[in-house]
Order: structure tokens, then C-alpha cells, then sequence
């Protein structure tokens, strides 16, 4: 699973007391929203929402813990969706948050375990790199239909590799004598050693597929206006395309005098990426609604 990073900093920030209600619009495993739920309980409750269904499954079956499972499925709601549409899924739940969460890392699940080649560390999975069943096109679709112009943007814009045309090219001249299916495929025509620059290639992949960026955008936009007033949005990103995105956003609602945000982002301590060296990248921010 995504091991939650800066659990301490992100309750702190988020200023959660007994009784508020939560939206972690990224749920995954659920390592943050069962910490939020032992601040907030007994009348506090957990909106979780996630795309994944296959997650979903593996959450309810594998990371609650048995005994605890019905009592925390009373103070967690599980919704299966996109936090593009939070405003939609916290409308069936009528649901008003005191604060919302996001936390978008990648899961470890998809990396290791969900088999849809996610990781050039995965050889011999299948290129598809969808996070949800109702995503329409998959990495290998793309590789072997996409022009070398618009392979080399997506690179480009998503990934912010340097060498987006070239590999665009290759790809492009390799395919012509072999389908790109599996992710062995792709490394053997990229031929790069350095795990930087495939992770910009994979990257920059799996952010088009899923859409993210406007996924993000619509998010952080319609998480703000459902949010109580003096409530409270936080967001642990990984890489510059998102964060940008994150820092965008809040430095409109600040320039509009709708919120106030943190002038600098919290980035974990040196004892947090010892344990958990994924977390090295990580950058929170936090957005509080002002009063009206």
C-alpha cells in the first residue's frame, strides 16, 4: 500500500476535532482516514473516496482490521468515483466536510500488485496504466497508435523530459515491426539505464491516460466550494506538475481574499524519509477557508 507520509503534520494542519466530518477524496489503503477517525470519533465521519474498484475491494477485505471492521464501516463511507466529482459524491452523501483531503501519491498496490504496468520494475505486465475501469484508453493503445508528435508532447508537458521528441521517435520507428504490449517492450526500445528518466516516461503516460492535472483542477476547485466556512484543504503532492497545480489554486483563493494558505510548503522530517524513503518528494499545503 501507499504508506501514508506526514500523518502528524496533515492532523495538525487540518486542526480535526471530535465530531467533524472529513472528506479524503484519495483513500487508497485508508492509512490517513483512520487517523482522522481516532480524532473525530465517536460522531465524526470519514467520506473516503476512491476510483479503484479492485482498491476498494482490497481495502474492506485486507487493511481493516477484522474486529474493528463494522465499527469502522459505520464512521467510514467508502464512495467508488473520481475526486474530480466530489461535489456530485458528497451531494449523495449530503455530506459537508470541515476539511478535505488529498494525498496524491501513487499507490504502492498499483505499483507492485495491480498488475497494469505502472512500474518499469514490471517487465512483464501489460502496458495499461489505468487507475479506474471506466478509463478508455490504455498505455499501449496509446504507444501504438499516437503520432511521434503527440507522444513527444504528452513526454513533454506531463513528464518534463527533455529528450521527449527522441523518444517519441524511437517508439514511433520501433513500432513498425513490433506492437508495444508489455512493459519490456517499451524498455527495450527507450534503452535507457537511468530509473529518473523512465519514471518521466511512465509518468507522463499514466498522468494523460487517468487525466489528472484536470482531474486535480476541478477537484481543488469544487473541494472549495462545498467546504464549511473556516474549514480547512489539504494536499500532499510528489512531483512539480502537481504541486504548481496545488500552489495555483491557492494563490487564487488567496488573491480573492476567499482563504488563507501557508507560505511555505511542509516537507517531511530527515527521520520520516529514513523509514519511508518514497516520502523524500513530498510536499503538503494546506488552503483555510475564511468566514464569511
Amino acid at each position: 500500500m501507499h504508506i501514508p507520509v506526514l500523518t502528524k503534520e496533515v492532523k495538525e494542519q487540518l486542526n480535526l476535532k471530535s465530531g467533524d466530518y472529513v472528506i479524503d477524496a484519495t483513500l487508497d489503503g485508508g492509512g490517513h482516514a483512520r487517523d482522522f477517525l481516532e480524532v473525530i470519533e465517536p460522531n465524526g465521519k470519514v467520506l473516503g473516496i476512491e476510483q479503484d474498484e479492485k482498491m476498494i475491494d482490497f481495502l474492506k477485505s485486507k487493511i481493516l482490521p477484522a474486529g474493528r471492521q463494522a465499527k469502522v464501516l459505520e464512521s467510514l463511507i467508502i464512495a467508488e468515483g473520481n475526486f474530480r466529482n466530489i461535489k456530485e459524491i458528497s451531494k449523495i452523501y449530503k455530506f459537508k466536510p470541515d476539511a478535505v483531503f488529498f494525498d496524491l501519491g501513487m499507490s504502492t498496490w498499483h505499483l507492485k500488485e495491480s498488475k497494469r504496468g505502472f512500474s518499469f520494475m514490471k517487465p512483464e505486465e501489460v502496458l495499461s496504466m489505468k487507475l479506474s475501469s471506466e478509463t478508455k484508453i490504455s498505455a499501449a493503445e496509446i504507444l501504438n497508435s499516437y503520432s511521434k508528435e503527440r507522444l513527444a508532447e504528452i513526454f513533454k508537458e506531463y513528464g518534463e523530459e527533455k529528450r521527449a521528441y527522441w523518444f517519441a521517435k524511437t517508439i514511433v520507428d520501433s513500432r513498425k515491426s513490433k506492437r508495444i504490449l508489455v512493459v519490456d517492450d517499451l524498455l527495450n526500445i527507450l534503452k535507457v539505464k537511468n530509473p529518473k528518466i523512465l519514471a518521466r516516461i511512465f509518468q507522463s503516460l499514466r498522468i494523460y491516460i487517468n487525466d489528472e492535472i484536470n482531474s486535480l483542477q476541478k477537484g481543488l476547485t469544487e473541494a472549495f466550494e462545498i467546504l464549511k466556512n473556516a474549514g480547512r484543504i489539504a494536499v500532499i503532492s510528489y512531483h512539480s506538475l502537481e504541486d504548481r497545480e496545488v500552489k495555483r489554486f491557492f494563490k487564487k483563493i488567496e488573491k480573492e481574499k476567499l482563504g488563507k494558505t501557508l507560505k511555505k510548503p511542509i516537507i517531511p522530517q530527515k527521520s520520516e524519509i529514513q523509514i519511508n524513503p518514497s516520502a523524500r518528494s513530498a510536499k503538503l499545503r494546506v488552503l483555510w477557508k475564511i468566514k464569511k
